[in-house]
């Protein structure tokens, strides 16, 4: 090799097709967009209590609850970020491999690439189902890319054989040492730079204290039928709420709801029913979900026999997913319970009042929460528009004819 040469320079023309990489780069800037709206709904699921993305379809296929989990995020940065940065590597290796006319290098990098990447989408994909338990269909389109684009690396490298492909790498490290540690040090700081920007939204949002939770304004206690009311007195619109409180969505239905009782306090009626996804209480999930939510539900109506039920539910919808890590004298600290009846509760009273909401939502053909009852009907997910509208023109002293359809 001549001074001054690269190590492609010194190897040997190779003829290699050049549509793999055009469909390597197609597939990178592909993944490329889906990152950067991964990256947007990441935002606003974590920023946005009423944000539902268009990828959210059922419980078991939902984007916003793996943008939740605190798996969706890596090293303080979300695996979206990762994946515009991995992209943008890829496309820049691909943009290498059309303009070389002796690729080695650039189809041992790619080769290199596609390995790691189709290994990440195995580990990411085995984390949403089994930890998880739900699948986001766009990362889902991110693991087909990375497996379509190992494909083509792979194809690529067929005229100079894979292994000689992977061997191209400790060669040109011998030989350009120092350009190599160049070129990573660049990739290393790119990524620490990747760390150190970006914001750390999902920590600054707001989060429930763990002081006591406040005793509610609003008139509230125990409907005839079971559950627990909070608002009117004689109310326009009596909304029924099968809940779970580690349901991400359940979460954001908690805050909309509390909105419309602080918009229309004298006219809105909440009646919080259980129904947790979580095999322990509830015979008609047949897999491994909510590990808490039997657990919560049950320290729920045990605080309302303490006249504290409103106040375990703002709490309980923001600690949900952390309560097996703490013991319950603790729970009961941060409520306001005494601790020796909420463990008594437990055992006897707890069980068998969440058993009753379970078997009236099973009766309803619950499929999934939340989901409301509002005059016998029930809409799983959002609340039906006819109910604001019927809430603002009765809150105007007006009859707009708004029924529900």
């Amino acid at each position: 090799m001549k001074r001054g040469q690269s190590p492609d320079e010194d190897a040997p023309p190779t003829r290699v097709a050049r549509w793999p990489w055009w469909v390597a780069l197609l597939c990178c800037l592909a993944g490329l967009s889906l990152s950067i709206l991964l990256e947007q709904i990441h935002f606003k699921i974590h920023t946005d209590p009423t944000f539902h993305s268009f990828c959210a379809i059922d419980r078991r296929v939902n984007c916003d609850i793996v943008a939740h989990s605190p798996y969706s995020v890596f090293f303080g940065v979300p695996v979206a970020a990762w994946g515009i940065f991995a992209y943008a590597v890829a496309a820049l290796v691909s943009l290498w491999g059309l303009r070389s006319r002796r690729p080695q290098l650039a189809i041992g990098c790619g080769v290199g690439l596609g390995l790691i990447y189709a290994a990440g989408s195995a580990i990411l994909g085995a984390i949403s189902a089994f930890l998880v338990t739900a699948v986001c269909i766009l990362c889902l389109a991110t693991y087909g890319i990375n497996l379509v684009f190992l494909v083509c690396m792979l194809l690529a490298a067929r005229p100079v054989g894979f292994w000689a492909a992977l061997a191209e790498l400790p060669r040109v490290l011998r030989a350009r040492p120092l350009r190599v540690l160049a070129v990573l040090a660049l990739l290393g700081g790119a990524k620490i730079a990747l760390i150190a920007a970006h914001p750390n939204y999902w920590k600054t949002a707001p989060k429930a204290s763990r002081t006591q939770p406040t005793a509610p304004v609003l008139p509230n206690g125990i409907e005839p039928g079971g559950g627990h009311f909070l608002g009117a007195e004689q109310p326009v619109v009596t909304l029924t709420e099968f809940s779970d409180y580690e349901c991400p969505y359940c979460r954001q239905a908690h805050a909309q709801v509390r909105e419309l009782l602080e918009r229309f306090p004298t006219r809105l009626r909440l009646v919080h029913r259980h129904y947790p996804l979580d095999q322990s209480c509830n015979a008609s999930i047949k897999t491994r979900m909510h590990e808490n939510a039997c657990f919560a539900a049950m320290v729920a109506e045990c605080a309302g026999r303490q006249n504290r039920f409103w106040q375990a539910n703002d709490y309980l919808f923001a600690e949900a997913r952390s309560l097996h890590a703490r013991p319950n004298a603790e729970i009961a600290r941060d409520i306001g319970l005494d601790a020796k009846a909420l463990e008594t509760c437990l055992r006897e009273a707890g069980p068998r009042t969440v058993a009753l909401d379970v078997d009236e939502g099973n009766r309803l053909q619950i499929q999934g929460t939340p989901t409301f009852v509002i005059e016998g009907k029930t809409y799983m997910g959002n609340l039906p528009p006819w109910v604001l509208a019927r809430l603002q023109s009765a809150a105007a002293g007006v009859d707009s004819g708004v029924r529900e359809p």
